[in-house]
């Protein structure tokens, strides 16, 4: 079924069942496979990908159960050029895309977040609310990335990363603020790593494998452990060309 009033570009490939709702627009080259729903208003820019039953610009819907306020002035969802999204994925409204991104089967990305250029976020990875994702990053399956949260261009974050935003865990206020960890240009994040709210990982740090982050990592500083604790630096070969290594201050 397509709207009347959706605008569908050239050479544009439909499979069975796909769902266009009212002013939606498809770019050149796109093609949606089977049973892919394109709620209103969503914009998938050109030589796009949809896999099979992904739901694109789904909007956000609360019950009585939960104490964020939702909003209801979302703009429509917005994919860039070049995008391959996989089966069964939802994407909701007030979110944006970056170019070139691979999203991978079954991930969830949740409304008002922003995923930048040439990044990829893999199979069942959840993007909670307002979630800021920079450009070239590598979110790894089932990671799990918080409401509020930002991450800068280049992290990796590895499988099963798991991050949380509220310290009280639901015992807190509706009216508090809820804030995710920072993660910094080009830091990465080890398997089943744990980083708790408000947490600043640093500039080119690395967090071993199975850490619960519980206090800041200082820029190119290596940190293991539960809780996880500074034990040295980054290896020079590790950091980019360009980029000094770090001292041996803040290792305890």
């Amino acid at each position: 079924m397509i709207h009347p009033s959706a605008k569908i570009g050239e050479n544009v490939s439909l499979g069975y069942g796909v769902v266009i709702e009212a002013n939606a627009a498809i770019g050149d080259r796109v093609v949606l496979k089977s049973g892919v729903v394109v709620y209103e208003g969503t914009q998938i820019g050109s030589d796009c990908t949809v896999y099979d039953h992904a739901v694109l610009g789904r909007p956000p819907q609360g019950t009585g159960a939960m104490t964020r306020k939702i909003r209801e002035d979302l703009a429509p969802l917005r994919i860039g050029a070049g995008c391959v999204i996989g089966a069964c994925t939802v994407l909701y409204c007030g979110t944006t895309i970056g170019q070139q991104t691979l999203i991978g089967d079954l991930a969830s990305i949740r409304e008002e977040c922003q995923v930048g250029d040439h990044c990829i976020v893999a199979r069942g990875v959840t993007l909670n609310y307002h979630a800021i994702v920079g450009d070239r990053v590598k979110i790894l399956d089932s990671a799990h990335i918080s409401g509020n949260m930002i991450i800068e261009d280049d992290v990796f974050i590895a499988p099963l990363v798991g991050t949380s935003n509220d310290n009280s865990m639901d015992r807190s206020s509706a009216d508090e603020e809820y804030k995710g960890p920072t993660i910094r240009r080009g830091a990465s994040i080890g398997a089943l790593a744990s980083v708790l709210p408000g947490i600043e990982v640093g500039e080119y740090a690395i967090v071993g494998s199975g850490a619960v982050v519980t206090h800041a990592v200082p820029p190119k500083k290596l940190a293991l452990g539960v809780p996880a604790r500074v034990v040295g630096n980054v290896r020079p070969e590790w950091l980019p060309e360009g980029v000094e290594p770090a001292s041996d201050d803040d290792i305890e």
